[in-house]
């Protein structure tokens, strides 16, 4: 699975995406192998309640992969019986495809984080009149000294 995370990042520029393991903490072995060979974080659900899986019932059967959004909504799920196979693959990709905003608001340059030079490139927008919908970070419509105070904001 550590190989589709770096292919998420890497092939399809997700950099936001992260794939977590969910293990029990009564089946040890289990555990020990289950990221075994890759860098894939494995979270422990506490037995005998395992509220992780709780959280996301009825998606949280055995095999079983969750899909969150930003906010930590449910945005899709499948299972597993296959293994990570190509079909997985693609559902995976569409619904990333479909939530995932790649475009970080007010990061005008791209980088995708906020600092001085996106407000720098704001304000050369703003004096030489060029709308960008990625700089108006109160969607009026407009660029302006609220949407730098926005950022500066964001920033600190």
């Amino acid at each position: 699975m550590s190989d589709f995370q770096y292919e998420i990042w890497d092939t399809y520029d997700y950099e936001n995406v992260m794939i977590i393991g969910v293990g029990q903490t009564n089946i040890s072995n289990f555990n020990s192998g289950f990221c075994e060979n890759s860098d894939l974080p494995l979270v422990m659900d506490q037995y005998p309640f395992l509220p992780i899986r709780n959280q996301f019932a009825p998606y949280s059967d055995h095999k079983e992969v969750a899909i969150l959004g930003y906010n930590g909504e449910l945005i899709g799920n499948l299972t597993l019986t296959n293994g990570l196979n190509n079909s997985a693959k693609i559902y995976i990709l569409d619904v990333l495809e479909e939530h995932y905003n790649q475009v970080m608001l007010g990061d005008i340059n791209g980088d995708n984080i906020l600092n001085i030079l996106d407000i720098v490139i704001l304000i050369d927008f703003i004096l030489t009149d060029i709308y960008n919908e990625i700089g108006d970070m109160n969607s009026d419509g407009a660029l302006n000294i609220q949407d730098i105070i926005l950022i500066l904001n964001s920033i600190i």
